[in-house]
């Protein structure tokens, strides 16, 4: 009410004072004429013309300066307005920033949003005024939209709903020329394995997200494409799902998720210690993305927990007319953080943000599925997860469990726990996993036991420049039935502009006899030898 009466105010003194002038302009040249009429008057005519004109000119100064004055009041009018609306897109719906990995995140998460005050608002519209001021024609260059580092930017926020668009791509040089040319697989065959010295856009999200009709109910869809396999009609994907938060202990969605069946898979994408590439361990033994129904919450301050119930452990590369009717694929995880209630946006992984205090996490993963043949990718698109043995051998291949048996069927169960700790920049971080594949239905009477496999990743990393550099180190094995592959690398992440967005990552590993891979990642199967990565990731 103040400002509109303020507002009021400016426009009636201004008015008034046009008037006012004007009235004094016409009065001044009502006397100035009849005084000219007057008989026996010493002045001339045109002397009394000549100091008229010269009044008018300085009449019309005045007023030009009570309206250089009247328009500096109204600037500071129109940033006292602003500074008193609230931030764009200011409700409970912005409090939950949207996954990129998996839409199951707790609906309560530590936000990487900028604040926006009333003084930054002010400051900026200062600068516009000054840009008005010094070039009037860049009036209609003002900026808009507000942006949140790791939600993208608000393009549109109205009463019926909001949209978001955000990004997520990077620019890999990867060198492989070290690592052998081939293996011999089980059946002793030798198989070429591609060396690679080359620069790809590597992949890129394009996100649209927001709510409509309810900020309680949001959407998440996406494109998807892989620049690795271009001119395949294997590199586009079109994927989302919908949610409605109830409350901080039930979200609900349904649509694309990734199975929280790793940690890898709950949400920490793309905030990794290397860029878009799994540790081979964790490559093996997770599922993947499905298409289901899911839901997330916390259970107590400190203990949350993700469930997604799904066609099968792999959508990606899989039509419907493949999938088996028993809609069995099922997986839950549990998140603990006791000490901190917290282990930095998305618990990811390092010590970006510098905690003050120790930030614990642990974790447990639960999934089983049944699987056929019919049901396994065929297709080399980014993220598939096809059924291997520790040799790198596809379990539903003919003879891989014999002399001319074929799996039709089987039994994945798989365990992974977790933990990690972190604090003033150092960050230690765990996982074991335990899968088991049973219950096999063959093409023949021959009985298959079950297949045990274990493994274990290990990452720590320091901080050598608050929020700029990080140095890690991290490894993992695999403890099949078959071999014993593993991995390890040493590398360093460096933030530019101190803050995430852009991302310089460069890692040298070592991989030992991967039983994963693919033309998105960094090895491949049977890979074994040094492997030099860069990439330059731009998030936002």
């Amino acid at each position: 009410m103040i400002l509109l009466a303020l507002k009021g105010n400016y426009l009636i003194i201004r008015q008034a004072r046009k008037l006012a002038g004007i009235a004094g302009l016409l009065s001044l040249t009502a006397v100035s004429l009849s005084y000219a009429q007057k008989p026996g008057s010493d002045v001339s005519t045109k002397e009394r013309l000549r100091r008229l004109e010269q009044r008018m000119e300085e009449y019309e100064q005045t007023i030009a300066q009570r309206d250089a004055r009247i328009l500096e009041l109204e600037t500071g009018r129109n940033s006292l307005n602003t500074m008193s609306r609230p931030p764009p897109f200011a409700n409970k719906a912005s409090e939950t920033p949207v996954a990129i990995d998996v839409a199951s995140s707790p609906p309560k998460t530590t936000s990487l949003a900028v604040p926006i005050t009333a003084a930054s608002v002010s400051t900026n519209q200062t600068a516009i005024v000054s840009q008005k001021a010094s070039n009037p024609s860049a009036a209609s260059d003002e900026s808009w939209g507000q942006y949140t580092p790791g939600v993208g930017f608000t393009v549109a926020n109205t009463p019926m709903g909001s949209l978001e668009l955000s990004l997520y791509s990077y620019v890999r040089y990867l060198n492989s020329q070290g690592t052998d040319s081939s293996y011999v697989d089980r059946f002793g065959n030798t198989v070429a394995v591609q060396d690679r010295n080359d620069f790809q856009v590597n992949k890129a999200f394009l996100y649209t997200k927001g709510w409509v009709l309810d900020p309680r109910l949001r959407y998440l869809f996406y494109v998807w494409s892989s620049a690795t396999l271009l001119g395949t009609g294997l590199d586009t994907l079109v994927a989302g799902n919908m949610t409605y938060r109830v409350n901080d202990y039930l979200t609900a969605g349904i649509g694309v998720v990734g199975l929280p069946s790793t940690r890898s898979l709950t949400g920490q994408f793309p905030m990794w210690q290397r860029t878009d590439a799994r540790l081979i361990a964790d490559e093996f033994m997770r599922g993947s993305y499905t298409q289901g129904i899911f839901a997330n919450g916390k259970i107590t301050d400190t203990l949350s927990y993700m469930a997604a119930l799904g066609n099968n452990l792999n959508a990606f590369g899989i039509s419907a007319s493949k999938l088996d009717s028993s809609l069995d694929t099922f997986a839950v995880a549990l998140r603990w953080m006791p000490t901190t209630g917290e282990f930095g946006p998305r618990a990811n992984v390092g010590d970006f943000e510098d905690h003050d205090k120790l930030a614990t996490l642990f974790g447990v993963h639960f999934t089983t599925s049944s699987e056929n043949d019919q049901s396994q990718p065929g297709l080399d698109r980014p993220e598939n997860t096809q059924m291997r043995l520790s040799d790198g051998a596809l379990v539903f291949s003919p003879n891989t469990l014999g002399s001319g048996i074929s799996v039709k069927e089987l039994q994945y169960k798989m365990v992974a726990v977790n933990a990690g700790m972190k604090i003033h920049g150092y960050s230690v971080e765990a996982e074991a996993y335990f899968r088991n594949l049973s219950d096999f239905k063959t093409n023949s009477s021959t009985h298959i036991n079950d297949i045990n496999d274990q493994g274990f990743q290990l990452m720590g990393s320091t901080m050598l420049m608050p929020k700029t550099l990080q140095m890690y180190a991290n490894g993992s094995m695999i403890l099949g039935e078959n071999t014993n592959p593993w991995d390890m690398g040493i590398g360093l992440n460096w933030w530019p502009f101190k803050q995430r967005g852009l991302r310089v990552n460069s890692e040298l590993m070592y991989v030992r006899r991967s039983p994963v891979g693919s033309a998105a990642l960094p090895y491949q199967v049977g890979t074994n030898g040094p492997i030099f990565v860069t990439n330059v990731e731009l998030a936002f």
